[in-house]
């Protein structure tokens, strides 16, 4: 018998992102224009391919800490907590652009997920809590990468001659 996967998560490319569409020119740090090629991991990190990102776990939708977010940085942020997840029971991890909160605790195999952003009045929990066996969590995390990556370049083939992206997409997370 198939137990439910409880955990999901999908990108839609941001309609308001110009690096989603076919007039696209993209642009350095500096906001000066250049080519796919040369673009670093702190311009995809940064200012490029933003999604609305959908995340369950656990039948919990953290998908409004997740809007307008570079698909990248999202993953990475996703890898990140997975990595100290595996020697810590407690993680805070942020985005690079925002100061939200995003608090997973590992309780033997189990993550659990809570989200926190701040106010005038301090810090607030987010509503939703979601909890997941922590294998669950590693398949989403690296099903992520491949994900983002698969519509970056299905949208953007420029981007497959991008050193970095071709270093994310042939060594995975070794890569970042």
């Amino acid at each position: 018998m198939n137990t439910p996967t409880t955990t999901s998560l999908s990108f839609a490319p941001s309609p308001c992102d110009k690096s989603w569409g076919p007039e696209w020119v993209p642009r350095d740090n500096l906001h000066r224009p250049t080519t796919a090629e040369r673009l670093t991991q702190s311009e995809f990190i940064w200012d490029n391919f933003k999604v609305n990102a959908t995340l369950k776990i656990g039948g919990a939708d953290f998908s409004d800490a997740a809007d307008f977010v570079c698909a990248l940085d999202f993953v990475l942020m996703l890898q990140a907590a997975r990595v100290t997840l595996h020697e810590n029971v407690l993680t805070v991890a942020e985005l690079s652009d925002r100061q939200d909160e995003w608090h997973f605790t590992r309780n033997n195999d189990v993550i659990c997920l809570r989200t926190r952003y701040a106010t005038r009045e301090g810090w607030r929990f987010r509503p939703a809590e979601g909890q997941c066996q922590i294998s669950e969590f590693d398949n989403l995390v690296e099903q992520a990468l491949s994900d983002a990556l698969a519509l970056i370049f299905s949208t953007q083939p420029a981007t497959r001659r991008n050193p970095y992206l071709q270093g994310l997409a042939s060594k995975g997370f070794e890569a970042a």
